[in-house]
């Protein structure tokens, strides 16, 4: 085989990837809009943090109400938390779920979705593959 015969059967394989995405967006999360009413605090943007993050709505006020100490309950779009807070600390929860339930162990990509196998969550990685055990909440 001389290298004419490789080049062309490069540039045919070549020719039959598909073409690359460059994903330059970077993963953010969108920061918390509050406010306080009387001692009830409301995330105004609570449904699209859960859709950018790609979870459960319900699985994510569980955690913050847990981890906040403060119970609280969804209103159409919004969350409402049972106690004085800060953006600053709500945003540093939201983080803290985002390392733990959303970015993968493995590859560190946000590209995951959560599973149950035999009762136990597991967080499954849509880009790797690779499935980790997460705790309960």
């Amino acid at each position: 085989m001389n290298s004419e015969d490789y080049s062309s059967l490069l540039k045919r394989a070549y020719s039959k990837l598909p073409e690359k995405t460059e994903a330059s967006e970077r993963f953010e999360i969108p920061p918390v809009e509050s406010l306080l009413q009387g001692n009830r605090t409301i995330i105004k943007n609570f449904d699209a943090i859960a859709n950018k993050i790609r979870r459960n709505p319900r699985h994510l006020a569980k955690y913050l109400s847990k981890e906040l100490a403060a119970p609280g309950s969804i209103d159409g779009t919004r969350l409402i938390l049972n106690a004085k807070l800060n953006e600053k600390s709500i945003n540093e929860r939201i983080k803290d779920y985002v390392n733990a339930y959303v970015i993968c162990k493995q590859c560190k990509r946000p590209d995951t979705k959560l599973i149950e196998e035999d009762r136990l969550p597991v967080m499954l990685c849509e880009a790797c593959g690779a499935r980790s055990s997460v705790g309960k909440i």
